[in-house]
C-alpha cells in the first residue's frame, strides 16, 4: 500500500498511541469533578496548555480544546461575531469549508462579506485586502497554508496591514501549516489560531482554538461551564495529552521534515512533467501538497484507478470531496472547470519514500 493522502489525515505516531492508553488509565476522572482524581485530570490539562504555549512561544493566550478544527473555526468566527448583529468581514475564495461555509452563512444573516481573490501563485492579493478593509471591518480570516494547492499565504504581511485597523481581528486556520512549514510570522500577533491533532500524527477527535485572553467570545453551544462554556462537555484528558505530545514532538522537526519532503516533491514534479496528459496546477511553497489534473478524466475516476494499484490519493478536501462539483480553489486559481473537476491532490509526508513517488508517476502514466 502507498498512502499519499496525508493532508486528509495522518496515521497516529506509535508513541502517541501508547501515551493515549496510559493517560486513559491514569487520568480517567472528569476534570470538572471537585474530588482529588478530577483535580488531577484538570491539572494535567493545565500542564498540556502550558506545554503547547511554551512550544509555540505563545504568551497571554488561552486555548479551547475542541473535537476538531472545523469546530474550532466555527467557535472562533461565530463566537466572536456573536457580539455583533451585522458588520464587515473578509475572507478568501480558497478557505477550507469550515471557514468558507461559515462566512456564506453570515452573509445570509446580514454581514457584509468580501472574498479575496488569489494570484497565479495561489496567494491572496494584498492590494485587494488593502482596498477592501476599512475602519469598521470586524474580522479577517485567512488560512496559513492552503489544503488543496499548498500555497503559503502572506500572514506576516496581513498582520502589518491590520495594524492600522485596531478594531479588526485576525483569524488564521493553521491546520496545514503547523509542524509542516516554518512560520515567518509571530503567533502572538494573531487573534485566533486553529489547530488539528490528526494532521500531525495525533488522534482524531481533538482540535484546538488558541485565542488572545482579552477577546470576548460568545457561546455558540450551551451546557456546562467547562472551558468557560465555549466547548461545554466532559474533556478527554487522553486526547488533550496526545495533541500536546504531537505538537511537542513534531514542531521542533518542522525544518528537517520540510527539507526531506521538498526533495520528494522535486522528484515528483520532475516525473509528472514527463507525462503529457498531466497538468500541474501549482507547485506551492508547502511541498506536502501537490495538486494535479488530467483534463477530461473525472478526479474520482483517477482516484479509483490508482486505488486499484493500492495507491491512495484524494480529489481535494475530505470535507467536500463527495460533492462532485468543480473544486473551488482550483477554479479560483485557473478559472478552468475541466481542471477543477479532474483534480487529484497528492500529499506527502516524512513517512513517504522515493519508491512511493516513483510508483505514483508510473501508475499515472498508465491511466487511460
Amino acid at each position: 500500500m502507498i498512502y499519499l493522502d496525508y493532508t486528509a489525515t495522518t496515521p497516529m505516531d506509535s508513541e502517541i498511541i501508547e501515551l493515549y492508553a496510559r493517560l486513559q488509565r491514569e487520568f480517567f476522572a472528569n476534570s470538572s469533578s471537585l474530588n482529588k482524581l478530577g483535580q488531577r485530570s484538570d491539572y494535567m490539562i493545565s500542564r498540556c496548555k502550558e506545554d503547547i504555549f511554551n512550544t509555540l512561544g505563545i504568551k497571554n493566550y488561552d486555548i479551547v480544546f475542541t473535537s476538531n478544527a472545523t469546530e474550532a473555526n466555527n467557535i472562533a468566527i461565530l463566537g466572536y461575531l456573536s457580539n455583533y448583529k451585522s458588520g464587515h468581514i473578509i475572507t478568501t475564495k480558497i478557505e477550507h469549508p469550515s471557514v468558507f461555509e461559515v462566512y456564506k452563512h453570515l452573509e445570509g444573516v446580514g454581514f457584509k462579506v468580501d472574498y479575496l481573490d488569489i494570484d497565479e501563485n495561489g496567494k491572496i492579493k494584498l492590494g485587494e485586502l488593502k482596498k477592501l478593509i476599512n475602519k469598521e471591518t470586524l474580522l479577517v480570516s485567512i488560512m496559513w497554508v492552503n489544503n488543496i494547492i499548498g500555497a503559503v499565504e502572506p500572514i506576516k504581511d496581513v498582520i502589518e496591514i491590520l495594524k492600522d485597523y485596531p478594531k479588526c481581528r485576525l483569524h488564521v486556520d493553521g491546520v496545514q501549516g503547523l509542524c509542516k512549514v516554518e512560520p515567518n510570522f509571530d503567533f502572538n500577533k494573531i487573534d485566533f489560531l486553529t489547530l488539528s491533532a490528526h494532521k500531525i500524527y495525533g488522534p482524531k477527535g481533538i482540535g484546538g482554538l488558541i485565542y488572545k485572553k482579552n477577546l470576548e467570545i460568545g457561546k455558540i453551544m450551551y451546557g456546562s461551564n467547562a472551558q468557560k462554556g465555549l466547548k461545554p462537555g466532559t474533556m478527554d484528558v487522553g486526547l488533550v495529552g496526545c495533541m500536546c505530545k504531537a505538537i511537542k514532538k513534531y514542531y521542533p522537526l518542522t525544518e528537517k521534515h520540510y527539507e526531506y519532503v521538498k526533495s520528494l516533491q522535486d522528484r515528483l514534479i520532475e516525473g509528472l512533467k514527463k507525462l503529457d496528459r498531466v497538468h500541474i496546477n501549482l507547485v506551492g511553497e508547502s511541498p506536502y501538497i501537490t495538486a494535479i489534473s488530467i483534463p477530461n478524466i473525472n478526479g474520482e475516476t483517477i482516484v479509483h484507478a490508482l486505488e486499484e494499484r493500492e495507491i491512495y490519493v484524494s480529489t481535494g478536501s475530505s470535507c467536500s470531496s463527495k460533492l462532485k462539483k468543480p473544486e473551488k480553489t482550483i477554479m479560483a486559481l485557473t478559472n478552468n472547470e475541466s481542471l477543477a473537476t479532474s483534480l487529484i491532490r497528492i500529499s506527502l509526508s516524512h513517512l513517504s519514500t522515493v519508491s512511493d513517488v516513483d510508483a505514483l508517476v508510473c501508475a499515472l502514466e498508465k491511466i487511460k
